[in-house]
């Protein structure tokens, strides 16, 4: 029998955690973000889905602060193929 395992998400701006599983969001019982990780890992053992141990978290290191504004020739750098690199 093969085992799926989920990865689970907190969702800092969000502020709940929601489960991953192939790069697609899961709804286990209908939905995706959920209070705690408890909750969660619950619900997806109840779907039959194993729960990683570790948690991803959205939050940015920096806090909360916006981004610095990028201006000039730094807001897009040319690739050696001469295409702008994505943001």
């Amino acid at each position: 029998m093969v085992s799926r395992m989920a990865r689970i998400v907190h969702m800092g701006k969000l502020g709940g955690y929601a489960a991953l599983l192939d790069g697609a969001l899961l709804e286990p019982d209908g939905r995706i973000l959920w209070p705690s990780v408890s909750a969660l890992t619950e619900a997806l053992r109840r779907a039959g889905i194993t729960p990683s141990d570790m948690i991803l978290d959205t939050r940015s290191p920096a806090g909360v602060r916006p981004a610095a504004a990028v201006s000039g020739p730094a807001a897009a750098s040319p690739r050696s193929v001469g295409l702008p690199l994505a943001a």
